[in-house]
């Protein structure tokens, strides 16, 4: 994939925001609503098709790029071509995420460590190869789409043991990095709810609106503390 085939002719934005796993469900819809708000989107998602549809529906203020944040190397491809197009980067949603449904006396290995590779380490992969860009910004913000099921609390119910213990990861991880990170960078996880996507299904209590809701408050409201686990707008327990 080159600058060429990746990045299109777009508005000039004084905010950058990378949405991951930005082709369909919350990921779309933050990047819709950041779109909406005159902040550029970069779009990512592993399908060409899928993400240069999104960012044609979504306007000139979204931008398709192609890339699979499991892979190291896409991962740093990523991060130059932003840094060709934009020079910095102001937010960061790793959104992309993916689902495992056995319980922990399955021992699905495969299934875990498929789980784990994208719903923690590509997120961990991505932030990493987009770090410099980031602590460029007065004021950079990483939005990582973590869940309830990821809460400690929440540990007992069974089943999803792998999907659960990527979250829990995630979150632990997001505090570790909000405490190492320098003041200009804040980093977030948060719940979206159940929201009717297709990993929520149709049954779904929450529409996709609501979901991606607090990931665009979190990347545009000011003065919030960092490192918090977050719900509607409200700190929950982690």
């Amino acid at each position: 994939m080159s600058t060429s085939d990746q990045v299109k002719t777009s508005l000039k934005c004084d905010r950058i925001a990378l949405v991951t796993g930005a082709n369909r469900g919350i990921g779309k819809e933050i990047a819709r609503q950041l779109a909406e708000r005159g902040i550029m989107v970069i779009a990512v998602g592993r399908e060409p098709g899928a993400i240069k549809k999104t960012a044609d529906e979504l306007g000139s203020n979204v931008v398709p790029l192609v890339g699979d944040i499991r892979r190291v190397d896409q991962c740093a491809l990523l991060a130059t071509l932003v840094e060709q197009r934009f020079g910095h980067l102001d937010i960061l949603v790793n959104n992309a995420g993916i689902i495992g449904n056995m319980a922990a006396t399955d021992f699905d290995l495969d299934q875990l460590r498929d789980v784990m590779e994208t719903n923690l380490f590509g997120s961990i992969q991505i932030t990493r190869a987009l770090w410099p860009l980031l602590t460029q910004s007065r004021d950079a913000r990483i939005i990582n789409l973590s869940s309830g099921m990821g809460s400690l609390a929440d540990q007992q119910r069974g089943n999803y043991a792998a999907y659960r213990l990527s979250k829990w990861s995630l979150n632990g991880w997001t505090m570790l990095l909000a405490g190492d990170a320098p003041s200009n960078v804040q980093v977030q996880a948060m719940c979206p709810g159940w929201v009717q996507t297709d990993m929520g299904g149709p049954g779904a209590e929450r529409p996709v609106e609501k979901g991606a809701e607090t990931a665009v408050w979190l990347a545009t409201e000011k003065e919030l503390p960092s490192g918090k686990f977050w719900r509607d707008k409200a700190v929950i327990p982690w």
